[in-house]
């Protein structure tokens, strides 16, 4: 994106010095024409041939005056597209950018949570709580989750394999220990996971398993790599 708007802006200042050379180059010449012809005839003109000549001359320089005028009107017009079009490519580059960090297309980094899930031999984690854990850090406003560095989508699957191993975006095998990170407000965050009785933390070590949340001020986590695709959808016509 950043090439392609670059080579625009390089054509386009090319265009804008073809131009203006052209136009300097065109006065320069007509002015060159008037100068040798005056300097060839003035001697033997008349008075009224003079007038006529004279008046000739003005009418030329008037209507190079006039042309220079709707040349640098038209190189001003294509100066002020030039800055508009970067003005719109940038504002198309932010939206973008924007847009990608909600789908979790691009790594993002913060102050968040890191929370730490491991079985135990009295209990093992099911996919069913780490999609408790994940609702539960949206409710309390995270902005970006992922699980042992899968970033979690919209279109994220968590499912239990035979009791035995959890799969998440469809084909990533993940087991314990579960490193489960999430950008937002920490305190907030840290709050909400350790509600008394009712919070994960309490829920889970009720169940015997083992859990643990620290907060950060620096939390990093990667962006989504598969290739989101929307299979049952299409555009309203």
């Amino acid at each position: 994106m950043t090439i392609k708007k670059d080579k625009q802006t390089i054509i386009i200042s090319i265009v804008v010095g073809i131009m203006s050379l052209l136009l300097v180059g065109s006065m320069f010449i007509q002015f060159r024409a008037v100068d040798k012809s005056e300097e060839s005839n003035l001697e033997g003109l008349r008075s009224d041939e003079l007038r006529t000549q004279i008046a000739t001359y003005k009418s030329r320089y008037e209507e190079t005056m006039e042309q220079y005028q709707t040349n640098q009107n038209t190189i001003s017009d294509y100066i002020l597209s030039m800055a508009e079009n970067k003005e719109s490519t940038e504002l198309i580059d932010k939206e973008l950018n924007e847009s990608n960090t909600l789908l979790g297309l691009t790594d993002v980094q913060g102050e968040g949570v890191i929370i730490t899930l491991r079985d135990t031999d009295e209990a093992t984690y099911a996919a069913d709580d780490l999609i408790m854990l994940v609702n539960e850090l949206k409710y309390a406003g995270a902005e970006a989750i992922s699980i042992n560095d899968n970033r979690i989508i919209n279109l994220t699957d968590i499912i239990s394999i035979n009791n035995s191993f959890i799969v998440i975006n469809s084909d990533s095998r993940i087991s314990s220990p579960y490193t489960v990170k999430a950008i937002g407000d920490k305190a907030y965050l840290m709050s909400t996971l350790n509600l008394k009785n009712s919070g994960f933390v309490d829920l889970m070590k009720v169940n015997n398993l083992e859990i643990e949340v620290e907060a950060s001020d620096n939390v990093i986590i990667n962006k989504y790599t598969k290739t989101i695709v929307a299979e049952s959808m299409k555009e309203v016509e």
